[in-house]
């Protein structure tokens, strides 16, 4: 860690660049993901299927993670190595706009959409740690939370603005017949944000990471064997697939088979970045002390009220409950993200940080590639059958809940005994 009392930096200074950028960029993985690239997917006419597998797709790339220790080991984390495969992260998102001038056959469409979106991933997950490793080797400790609230709030800023337009672009554009003018306007806008924030990178400060590097059997052993990252690891994993099964086919079924328009769409993403932001400093609050259990356990039981409503009620009265459920699922995002960007950083082992983050991500990405094959043995193209995801996230969540209630009692008995 650089000494910032020696002048050699100015601290706040590249705390403020940073922060702008990391808003810009996870401000664009929201644009650039699940909600607008899906629309952009139901336009292309891809099915159902091909639609819900991109949703979780990139959790699933999260499998390469477990060589990005090891990658970046052997080629470094120097600036220029970690802006150039961001680089083409960010170019590959906006590729999917010149999918519809290619061909009007869906099984060419849905190829050329998945070459494109295995780029996006594929890239996003390997560069993922080294952003990790480039905040927090930037921030000092007791900024790593706030600052992680303070980009929250940001971030869901632009993007209920960004939702705002394009869902009136979208309508404006499809009720004169040109809907596809409308996500040209969107990937302009992806491209527009990706270069102010790789400008912003590139002139931030990026201290030298020193992380020992292991190899791809030891990123494996290490993390495995430790016996308090298991608990972080049965946590990340659980979630990880009662989110991913639950949202799985969230987008097309309300684009698809609730046939809103694009304008509640937009304020539905409205919503949930609202929610989120209003709730960020909440959860900062509740996390600093590092008693997780005042995050998890109202984050679970938040999550099984939303798909609750998506389960249990009918389509005709479920598309007015939407922004409760959008609501619900806000507050989630803010929970969840406050643990994801800290705990588990913070459960690593000192100067192993990389191998450990990046076999979490190696085993979320086996569990959510579990998904497809589940949801294709129960999935039939329909409503209902989306529903039957829906209910599978409830039942995963009861389980999240209960592990972790249990975790925390005996962690505070074995504390008790200890003192005695």
């Amino acid at each position: 860690m650089y000494d910032k009392t020696k002048g050699k930096i100015n601290y706040k200074k590249e705390y403020k660049k940073y922060l702008t950028a990391s808003v810009l960029d996870t401000a664009n993985n929201k644009i650039a993901s699940s909600s607008f690239i899906s629309a952009f997917a139901v336009y292309l006419g891809l099915s159902d299927l091909a639609i819900g597998i991109y949703v979780v797709l990139d959790t699933i790339t999260n499998i390469v993670q477990i060589f990005a220790a090891t990658f970046f080991g052997k080629f470094g984390q120097s600036k220029k190595v970690v802006l150039t495969n961001y680089t083409i992260y960010r170019i590959s998102s906006i590729c999917f706009a010149f999918i519809p001038f290619i061909s009007e056959n869906i099984t060419i469409r849905t190829i050329f959409f998945f070459i494109f979106a295995s780029i996006y991933a594929v890239t996003g997950e390997l560069g993922y740690v080294t952003f990790v490793n480039w905040r927090m080797t930037l921030l000092e400790k007791e900024d790593r939370i706030k600052f992680a609230a303070i980009r929250n709030v940001f971030r869901n800023t632009v993007v209920v603005v960004f939702s705002l337009i394009m869902g009136i672009i979208l309508d404006k554009c499809t009720a004169s017949g040109y809907e596809l003018y409308g996500f040209l306007t969107l990937f302009s806008v992806i491209f527009l944000i990706a270069l102010i924030d790789i400008m912003i990178k590139v002139n931030t400060y990026k201290p030298e990471i020193e992380k020992k590097s292991a190899k791809v059997l030891d990123s494996i052993k290490m993390p495995a064997k430790d016996k308090p990252f298991r608990k972080v690891l049965v946590v990340c994993g659980l979630n990880r697939f009662a989110h991913g099964i639950g949202t799985m086919y969230l987008n097309v079924f309300i684009l698809r088979y609730l046939q809103i328009n694009y304008l509640y769409y937009g304020i539905l993403n409205i919503v949930i970045n609202l929610s989120s932001a209003m709730l960020s400093n909440f959860w900062k609050n509740q996390a600093e002390s590092r008693e997780w259990k005042k995050v998890i356990l109202p984050m679970c039981l938040v999550s099984i009220i939303a798909f609750g409503i998506l389960l249990y009620f009918e389509n005709s009265i479920l598309i007015y409950l939407l922004p409760i459920v959008y609501i619900l699922m806000g507050i989630y995002d803010s929970a969840y993200d406050i643990y994801d960007h800290t705990a588990i950083y913070e459960s690593a082992k000192e100067d192993y940080q990389t191998s450990y983050v990046t076999f979490e991500r190696f085993i979320e990405g086996i569990i959510t590639a579990i998904l497809p094959i589940l949801s294709y043995t129960i999935f039939k193209e329909s409503s209902n059958a989306i529903k039957i995801t829906f209910g599978l996230a409830i039942a995963t969540y009861i389980i999240l809940f209960l592990y972790f209630k249990n975790v925390h009692k005996k962690n505070k008995n074995e504390t008790i005994k200890q003192q005695i």
